[in-house]
C-alpha cells in the first residue's frame, strides 16, 4: 500500500495562503499603535504599518519668518479642523527652501498638546492611502493630517488620477478625521504647456482641466516666493541668535547678502545654511 504526500508546490501554496492571512490580521489589528503616546508617525505602503517617530523635528512657528499670511491661514484651518469643525486638505506650493515643509512640521509644536497626529507619506507609498483609511477611522478621537512632502508628477506619469480617486475616497467614506496636507514645487503639481492646448483637440481645454484637477482637491492652496532682502536679513539674525554668532551685525549682514548671491537664492533655507557656515567651532 502506498501513500501520496503532498506535491511541494501545493504546501508552498498552503504556506503562502497562511502568510496572507497572518498579514491581514497583523494589518488589521491596530490597537498597538501608540496614537496616544506619539504624535509623528511614517506610513509603508509596502508593509502597510504605521511607524511612530520617537524623535520627530521641532520647529517653533514663531521661527518661521516671512510667512505671517500663510502660517496664519495654515494654523486657523489646523485649529478649525481639531475643533471638529469644517477645514479644508491644504497645497503649500512654490519657491524651494521658503518654508513650505517647516511649517507642516511646525504644527507638532504648535499643536502639541492637543490631538493633532501627523502621518507623512512618501511619494512612492502614495498610491496605497486608502489602506489607511480603517485606522484612521478606528480611531477617531484623534485628528489625522497625511503629509507629502514634494507631491509632483512628471509629464509621463498618470498616478494623479489616480491619486485623485483615493482623496475623493471613491465608494469609501473619507474618515471625518482625516485631511492632506502637501508641499509642492508646483503650482498644478504637474507641469502644463502650451501644446497640452492643441488645436486637434475637439476640446483642447479638456487636457489642461485633467492636469489642473488634483490641486483642486486641495481646498487651501498658498504661494511661497522669494523673499525681500529685509526679510532674509531677519531670519539670518533669528539663525544667528540661535546659535550664539557673535558678529557685528552690519558684518554678519554684508556676509549674508554675499552669501545669497552666490547661492542664487534668498529664502530661509539660504539663511540657515548661511549662519551654519560662521559655526566653525
Amino acid at each position: 500500500m502506498t501513500m501520496d504526500l503532498p506535491r511541494h508546490d501545493s504546501i508552498a501554496s498552503a504556506f503562502a495562503k497562511l502568510d496572507r492571512l497572518l498579514d491581514r490580521y497583523v494589518d488589521q489589528d491596530h490597537r498597538s499603535i501608540d496614537f496616544p503616546g506619539c504624535t509623528a508617525f511614517q506610513w509603508n505602503g509596502e508593509s502597510k504599518s504605521i511607524r511612530p517617530i520617537t524623535r520627530p523635528v521641532r520647529i517653533g512657528p514663531d521661527d518661521l519668518l516671512g510667512i505671517d499670511s500663510q502660517k496664519r491661514q495654515v494654523m486657523d484651518n489646523t485649529s478649525r479642523f481639531l475643533g471638529g469643525r469644517q477645514a479644508n486638505n491644504v497645497l503649500l506650493w512654490g519657491e524651494r527652501g521658503t518654508g513650505k515643509s517647516s511649517l507642516v512640521k511646525s504644527l507638532l509644536t504648535a499643536f502639541a498638546s492637543t490631538k493633532l497626529r501627523l502621518v507623512q507619506v512618501l511619494k512612492h507609498d502614495m498610491l496605497t492611502i486608502q489602506e489607511l483609511y480603517g485606522p484612521i477611522a478606528e480611531n477617531g478621537e484623534f485628528r489625522f493630517i497625511l503629509f507629502i512632502d514634494d507631491l509632483s508628477f512628471e509629464e509621463d506619469q498618470t498616478d494623479y488620477k489616480e491619486l485623485k480617486t483615493i482623496m475623493d475616497g471613491g465608494l469609501e467614506q473619507i474618515p471625518d478625521n482625516l485631511l492632506f496636507y502637501a508641499t509642492s514645487n508646483r503650482k498644478h503639481l504637474i507641469p502644463t504647456k502650451f501644446s497640452d492646448n492643441d488645436e486637434d483637440d475637439i476640446r483642447p481645454g479638456d487636457t489642461v482641466e485633467e492636469k489642473v484637477s488634483l490641486a483642486d482637491r486641495f481646498g487651501l492652496r498658498l504661494g511661497f516666493y522669494h523673499i525681500a532682502q529685509d526679510a532674509y536679513l531677519d531670519i539670518v539674525d533669528l539663525y544667528a541668535r540661535k546659535a550664539g554668532i557673535s558678529l557685528a551685525q552690519e558684518d554678519l549682514h554684508r556676509e549674508a547678502v554675499r552669501w545669497a548671491l552666490q547661492s542664487g537664492s534668498r529664502n530661509g533655507r539660504t539663511a540657515e545654511q548661511f549662519v551654519r557656515s560662521l559655526d566653525r567651532g
